[in-house]
């Protein structure tokens, strides 16, 4: 697939920078710190923003942070750099009410359907944060290969996502990884986070790219596609950095 040069570019963070509590691999990180130098970048994720700062921005020590901008929680916040730390400019979070009330009904879906019988468990089952909640199937700790093999076809969570959208119709709940949900906010979700950081820039979704795992139909990354984002998928980190090298291709032909 040919590409032009955008303006920005965003990316998804677990199973396309790096896999899940993972520092990105060497030649995803090579490619990013060339791609830094060009052009403001966002990383766009379900984790939370001390996950990232934990296991992600140890990477990237010396990059012009002013051009690096964080969206966790599905874009329920974002993060810049400003005055030498990381700030929060926007927060999209849950009253008490709201919370106690997705959790409660989180803990009934569980009951009901059953998907959790007899299943493994690494770890806490949930990643409850004021601003997005999220339940992991097999817990947080997980090894890649069991969370892998555990709901590929996601018929487990789905049985989940329906039990919750009928009784929590003012969230957006999201199929996500290998075996996560996330939860946050209604009109919360990547999409808004691109639309946000493209009114940020002044620049059009048209003149950028978000590169992900998820783009297919029903994929949690799939909701950036009506903002008009030029999009590319990739299977894994394992392709994540070509996919860089290719946009940094196009952009080194267009400065020719």
């Amino acid at each position: 697939m040919s590409i032009d040069c955008p303006k920005a570019v965003i990316f998804d963070l677990d199973n396309t920078l790096s896999e899940s509590f993972q520092a990105p691999r060497e030649d995803v990180a090579r490619a990013l710190h060339r791609l830094f130098e060009l052009m403001p970048v966002a990383i766009m994720t379900g984790a939370s923003f001390s996950r990232m700062n934990e296991h992600f921005l140890p990477s990237f020590p010396k990059i012009d942070r002013s051009r690096l901008y964080l969206f966790p929680d599905t874009a329920a916040q974002c993060y810049i750099w400003q005055d030498n730390a990381w700030k929060s400019i926007y927060k999209f979070a849950f009253s008490k009410n709201e919370y106690k009330k997705i959790m409660k009904t989180f803990e009934n879906a569980i009951a009901e359907t059953g998907v959790l019988k007899d299943a493994p468990r690494w770890g806490d089952l949930f990643l409850a944060r004021d601003v997005q909640i999220t339940f992991a199937g097999l817990g947080v700790d997980a090894p890649p290969q069991e969370k892998a093999k555990w709901d590929p076809d996601r018929t487990k969570r789905k049985k989940l996502k329906d039990y919750l959208d009928k009784r929590l119709s003012g969230c957006d709940i999201r199929i996500s990884g290998r075996t996560a949900i996330d939860i946050t906010e209604k009109q919360v979700d990547k999409a808004h986070g691109v639309r946000w950081f493209s009114e940020r820039l002044g620049i059009k979704p048209t003149e950028m790219i978000f590169v992900g795992d998820d783009l297919g139909p029903g994929g949690n990354d799939s909701v950036v596609i009506p903002t008009g984002i030029n999009t590319i998928q990739v299977a894994g980190p394992h392709e994540t950095a070509a996919a860089i090298n290719e946009i940094l291709e196009a952009c080194s032909l267009h400065r020719v």
